[in-house]
């Protein structure tokens, strides 16, 4: 059968092919389309992509051009304007604590002031702020845009499938498209972003996890038709359905030097920004379970962009009851989520720690939802292991994101270390008890059936 479609996957970094290449996605659009990859990570992060669904597809590794400085410093200021927007509209001021100053050169930290003191003048009028955003957009390079014009002319694809929306480098190659008459579509990257904005591309659809997160599209971009927000769910959980991944406990103890005779927690790691005294927590969680090591053990999953050496004190310290599973990502690269990919197998593994172990420790993660697949409940630490003004967990647990808890019980709070040993005691003894609603919260974030998932994205791309 001719395949009419061409579709062109923009994958700007390695949790797109974790997420959505992965994914069945493929596999209901490889029999109907032809399908191009474009990403700045190398073709060998691909490999298992191809392998997995049996497919050629055609790949260019692209680099992404820096913004020019009017590009960039009218971005900025508009995402500083919606910030405070949304600050405001929310009653909230911790979504401001999403406007990070990086710690660059002289030049860098000049423009976020410029970027900070046009974004305060046109905070109060939504329509500046738009028409800030749209001047952001005018000013990126002809050259670059032509350039992917040309590109995209070779290729003659039928529709653009962005698989997040926070790269700003992606937007000339959108304008591109938009200019020719090519369908864009991105999905919005997690249940946590839309109040942050950091919608930094533009695109015709945008796809969303759930009602939840439709209805803050229409809070935080009004301006996006309703039609074009597509409640379609997101894939990442699917892979939790398929029982062939799960191996036996036998199997799986043997395969990362685990005791099987023992009850297994997860301790799952933040990245540095979000909690920068992860390594205190672990060390809290392990000096409170240590006198249960004859029948506890504790699984150290990190984040997959912190390979830093903060935990080694902690993990010397307690290698005979903590174990350290790693993932399966490609750290070869530059730092940040935008240089590391996944291995297939890294999936297969965090199933099947949702699966075996008892229960997730960690600060506010998403694996709260993963862990929730298998009715595995999550405790949320809720103390602060250091005096920090500019940080704090209460600070944490006020981020917008997590209003969608408000009148649920969906994880258990360690409140203080003192307490860390009771609640994971009680996950032992009753567990249901620990966090009654949460497959109501789950539900509330992502579309269910899960498994309809991919199917519904693969129709909305073709």
């Amino acid at each position: 059968m001719p395949k009419d479609k061409h579709i062109l996957f923009l994958v700007p970094d390695g949790v797109g092919i974790k997420n959505y290449l992965y994914s069945e996605i493929i596999k209901h659009i490889k029999n109907k389309a032809k399908i191009t990859i474009w990403s700045p990570l190398p073709i060998e992060a691909f490999e298992d992509v191809k392998t997995l669904h049996q497919i050629e597809f055609g790949y260019k590794q692209i680099k992404l051009q820096p913004e020019g400085v009017l590009t960039r410093l009218y971005r900025e200021a508009s995402t500083y304007a919606r910030l405070k927007h949304n600050t405001k509209l929310k009653g909230n001021p911790t979504i401001l604590m999403n406007w990070r100053k990086p710690n660059y050169n002289l030049k860098v930290k000049v423009l976020y002031e410029f970027a900070e003191i046009l974004g305060n003048f046109i905070t109060n009028n939504y329509s500046r702020i738009l028409k800030l955003e749209a001047k952001s957009r005018r000013h990126i390079s002809s050259k670059i845009i032509s350039l992917y014009k040309r590109n995209l002319e070779d290729l003659s694809p039928t529709s653009v499938f962005v698989t997040h929306q926070r790269v700003p480098g992606i937007m000339p190659i959108c304008l591109a498209a938009k200019s020719m008459g090519i369908k864009t579509i991105t999905a919005i990257f997690s249940w946590d972003n839309l109040p942050k904005a950091r919608l930094a591309v533009k695109t015709d659809y945008y796809i969303v996890w759930s009602q939840w997160m439709k209805d803050e599209m229409k809070d935080y971009y009004p301006e996006i038709p309703q039609e074009n927000i597509l409640l379609l769910g997101t894939p990442q959980f699917e892979f939790y359905l398929d029982s062939s991944r799960i191996l036996s406990r036998t199997e799986f103890a043997e395969k990362y030097g685990l005791d099987v005779r023992k009850k297994w927690i997860c301790f799952s790691g933040d990245d540095l920004i979000t909690s920068p005294y992860d390594q205190d927590f672990l060390n809290d969680v392990a000096e409170s379970l240590y006198s249960e090591k004859e029948q506890v053990q504790i699984i150290f999953r990190r984040c997959p962009v912190d390979f830093s050496k903060r935990y080694d004190e902690v993990l010397d310290k307690y290698s005979n009851f903590i174990v350290s599973i790693d993932p399966l990502w490609n750290i070869e690269t530059e730092t940040g989520w935008t240089g590391y990919f996944p291995k297939y197998q890294d999936i297969d593994m965090q199933i099947n720690l949702a699966y075996h172990c008892e229960a997730v420790v960690n600060l506010g993660s998403t694996m709260a939802l993963d862990f929730a697949t298998f009715n595995k409940p999550c405790l949320y630490l809720n103390y602060n292991p250091s005096i920090d003004s500019s940080w704090s967990t209460e600070k944490i647990y006020n981020f917008q994101h997590f209003r969608s808890m408000q009148g649920l019980r969906p994880v258990g709070w360690i409140n203080e270390k003192d307490s860390i040993l009771r609640q994971v005691m009680r996950v032992f003894g009753s567990p249901q008890d620990i966090a009654p609603d949460i497959q109501l919260w789950k539900e509330k974030l992502v579309l269910h059936p899960l498994n309809k998932n991919s199917e519904k994205i693969a129709k909305a791309i073709l």
